[in-house]
């Protein structure tokens, strides 16, 4: 059964309520229990559901969250760096945690992949390519052929 229009409305509304909790830091509770969610999970799903639904639109949302995360990362950083840099082990230890977030957050750790092509490994390419395209050619052939020959039913 289709919602309609007025309930496709509502639940639009009190998905991007819930997103905007999400990045606001509210917990999945906290969702459920301000929107009236039957419980976390579903508050969860649906909030999960309408990032996969909407990404190109929800992507701002999920940049929005990303910068909020850097800007409270910052925050943090700047209440414990003059301990740090005067030597206090555990805010260092704190420091770099932080640092280590961020990096994470913004793909810093991730390997970098290079690839290195020769011409041989491109002609191999060119070669593996004509080849699948030269059998799909003759599939197609065989498949016309094969309907040429192919007795027509009687009619019923």
């Amino acid at each position: 059964m289709v919602a309609s229009k007025a309930q496709q409305a509502a639940t639009a509304e009190r998905r991007a309520k819930a997103i905007r909790m999400k990045i606001e830091g509210a917990t999945y509770t906290q969702i459920a229990d301000a929107l009236g969610y039957a419980s976390r999970s579903a508050a969860h799903m649906d909030v999960k559901r309408s990032l996969e639904k909407h990404v190109i639109e929800e992507g701002l949302a999920i940049e929005a969250w990303r910068e909020l995360e850097l800007a409270r990362l910052d925050t943090l950083q700047q209440a414990i760096w003059d301990k740090a840099m005067g030597g206090d082990t555990r805010a260092i230890e704190a420091a770099l945690k932080i640092l280590d977030r961020r990096a994470k957050l913004l793909g810093l750790d991730s390997a970098i992949r290079l690839e290195v092509l020769t011409v041989d490994a491109l002609d191999a390419q060119i070669q593996r390519l004509e080849a699948e395209l030269a059998a799909s050619a003759i599939a197609a052939a065989d498949d016309k052929v094969g309907e040429a020959e192919a007795p027509e039913s009687p009619p019923s």
